[in-house]
């Protein structure tokens, strides 16, 4: 009995010594967790630096973050300057500012500036991720890696990955996606330097909501059904303005234009891309219309094909179809319009002159329009093809909108309108661009509203006899976001709608 008692008071002894270093260890653990959360407890406020990027034929772009946590108030203010370097001397600054729920953005050059009030924001990438960061309390703790003095910690927001890395209570660097946000100076206060600024277009600025879109239908309706017994149908899809490769062509993805399109359409049998240069050339160039036809229909049919076409793209399939280029099958065939200008765009009425000559205010804003690829880099001009989308434009081939239109009310099956000119946003920064350039061009041209920064609703509904509902099942379909939304390269509701219509 005496050796069995020795044995069990032995047993009993080890597992206490492993339950003190398993209570050490998760305590330890805790500590650390807690001090995580600490940062994050208290009010701070940090600046933040994101590498420079190169852009093709242009120049580069540089990032700073200016992010203030007020922990008391639950507010966060936020300044997004992003410093743009050209290669052909227009270089400006853009600048996202979020403070006591108020939003602006402003464009300043060397020679002007301009700021309005954004009332419905869509969270910018950092923005996003700095809400995300504070409000979190489920934190990973990764191994120490990747030039971090500290600890790193991970979270998710949505489906992507942000990774924190900090050392002695404090933030080190932020990464999300493909980028990193490197803390140049840290202050554990709330400093509340970020302001709105009081000379904006349309201030005083109103407190700012997010926009929330619901792709949803009440009744989500069946995809659209072609003809029983017909094959399986090649998708085709066809970009609008701004692309410029050195010869056409038709290719097996464009994510640059569509994003993930691809993975929205999967009962395609095959997916098809064309390409063309659309910014030197119009609608109504002959070559394009043959390069359609070329590439969508055999002995000059267009059968077993489903059709997307995007802005500009649907002027150039209704003009080849008007003069006869080829013929549309509607009985295997169907043709979704996205954003189409049927009656132009007071957009590109107002577009010339503000490339050509612009006033004070407008020379910040052609810097920015110069940089997303509407007004020529080096000379006071815009790109040819908005020439053509003018509303009094008449082509010299004789055809004019209202013959498009006839077309278009003849074969297209479906239609896809934004209704912002801000948009839905996106995790890409640079996409805050084009939402400024947007909502500038649409505020100067007085376009009607609703429309999506370039296309009034008026021009883009073709029809006149369809209700367009707000769920992306529904055949004819309108929502707030803009006119680069509607691709589906910044995901979101619009991409849901290209896999209800194929």
């Amino acid at each position: 009995m005496h050796r069995k008692t020795v044995i069990l008071l032995g047993v009993v002894a080890v597992l206490c010594i492993l339950g003190l270093i398993l209570g050490l260890y998760f305590g330890l653990k805790a500590s650390d967790d807690a001090k995580l959360n600490n940062i994050f407890r208290d009010s701070f406020s940090v600046s933040l630096d994101i590498d420079t990027v190169e852009r093709r034929e242009l120049g580069s772009k540089k990032v700073y973050l200016n992010v203030e946590w007020n922990h008391s108030k639950k507010q966060i203010n936020f300044k997004q300057t992003e410093v743009i370097s050209s290669d052909y001397g227009f270089d400006f600054q853009h600048v996202f500012t979020v403070a006591d729920d108020k939003a602006t953005v402003g464009i300043s050059g060397a020679n002007s500036s301009l700021a309005f009030c954004v009332e419905e924001i869509s969270l910018s990438q950092w923005f996003g991720v700095f809400q995300h960061i504070v409000t979190e309390d489920n934190w990973l703790r990764s191994s120490q890696s990747d030039g971090c003095p500290g600890n790193i910690w991970s979270t998710k927001q949505n489906d992507n990955t942000i990774t924190i890395c900090t050392n002695d209570n404090r933030l080190q660097y932020v990464t999300y996606q493909s980028s990193r946000a490197t803390v140049t100076s840290w202050t554990k206060t709330f400093e509340n330097d970020i302001n709105i600024a009081a000379d904006v277009m349309n201030g005083p600025c109103p407190i700012a909501s997010p926009v929330h879109l619901n792709c949803s239908n009440a009744e989500d309706r069946l995809k659209v059904k072609r003809d029983t017994g017909v094959s399986a149908a090649t998708c085709l899809f066809v970009h609008g303005t701004g692309q410029s490769p050195p010869v056409s062509a038709v290719l097996r993805d464009l994510p640059g234009y569509w994003g993930n399109v691809k993975s929205y359409t999967s009962n395609c049998v095959s997916h098809k891309f064309l390409h063309y240069n659309s910014k030197s050339n119009g609608w109504d160039v002959n070559k394009l219309h043959q390069h359609f036809c070329d590439i969508a229909a055999q002995n000059g049919i267009i059968s077993n094909t489903v059709l997307f076409s995007h802005s500009m793209g649907n002027l150039v399939i209704a003009a080849a179809l008007h003069r006869k280029k080829c013929t549309f099958d509607n009985n295997t065939s169907k043709w979704f319009s996205v954003q189409g200008p049927w009656k132009g765009s007071v957009a590109t009425n107002t577009l010339q002159n503000i490339c050509r000559n612009p006033n004070y205010f407008e020379k910040s804003l052609r810097s920015v329009l110069r940089w997303k690829g509407y007004c020529k880099p080096t000379e006071d001009a815009e790109f040819e093809v908005y020439t053509t989308l003018k509303t009094n434009y008449v082509s010299s081939t004789g055809i004019r909108f209202e013959d498009l239109v006839n077309v278009g009310r003849k074969y297209v099956t479906g239609v896809m309108c934004g209704t912002s000119s801000w948009g839905q946003g996106s995790d890409n920064i640079d996409d805050y661009i084009e939402s400024t350039a947007l909502w500038a061009m649409q505020k100067y041209s007085e376009l009607g509203k609703p429309n999506d920064g370039m296309v009034a609703f008026d021009s883009c509904k073709l029809r006149t006899n369809v209700v367009f509902g707000t769920g992306s099942s529904n055949r004819y379909y309108k929502n707030k976001f803009n006119h680069a939304d509607g691709t589906c390269r910044h995901g979101g509701c619009p991409c849901k709608w290209y896999e209800h219509m194929h």
